[in-house]
């Protein structure tokens, strides 16, 4: 955990974040089509059959990598110390509860959150809302989505189980562990 400045207090944050181990990974980007699930309040089989037909779908927060030969999703690391919060030039980032929330209908699509993210978690979009403000791009970051009864879209639709909510301090002690 890390200590930062919001406002005029010091807080102490241990944010929780989708963590996915790329042992388990197979590479499939189901977690990637049930995010844009999720953000489009539809079903899976729907995305499916949207990209079957050559549809477009809801940009996914998340998106598979893979380096060294091993595949991960990637998303926002809810880092303590939140550097797209510091950068964001209107405030459309903040900490609130245990997690970094991006209000993405007031981006104003600078990118400034993008270059500082040091996970390269932030994606910029097409902003295709209606009421889209300035900028026809938006920032999105995963939001820890809540999926169907509370748990998150990717973590339920992973088959190998790969995916998993974890705190910082859950994540500091498995990397140690792992040397």
């Amino acid at each position: 955990m890390s200590e930062i400045r919001n406002s005029t207090e010091s807080v102490t944050r241990n944010n929780r974040f989708i963590y996915a181990d790329p042992d388990k990974c197979i590479g499939c980007i189901n977690c990637e089509l049930a995010c844009s699930a999720s953000h489009m309040d539809a079903d899976i089989d729907t995305v499916y059959a949207m990209i079957g037909r050559g549809e477009e779908i809801e940009p996914s927060r998340n998106k598979v990598v893979t380096i060294d030969g091993k595949t991960a999703p990637l998303q926002c690391m809810q880092c303590p110390d939140a550097p797209c919060l510091e950068a964001c030039p209107v405030d459309i980032i903040r900490f609130e509860e245990d997690y970094v929330k991006y209000y993405e209908s007031d981006c104003i699509g600078c990118t400034s959150c993008d270059m500082v993210c040091p996970y390269g978690a932030v994606t910029m979009a097409t902003n295709t809302k209606p009421d889209a403000p300035v900028s026809q791009m938006v920032s999105l970051t995963c939001d820890l989505c809540g999926g169907e009864n509370g748990k998150q879209a990717c973590i339920s639709i992973c088959p190998t189980d790969a995916i998993s909510m974890i705190d910082h301090v859950e994540f500091n002690l498995m990397m140690s562990q792992k040397g």
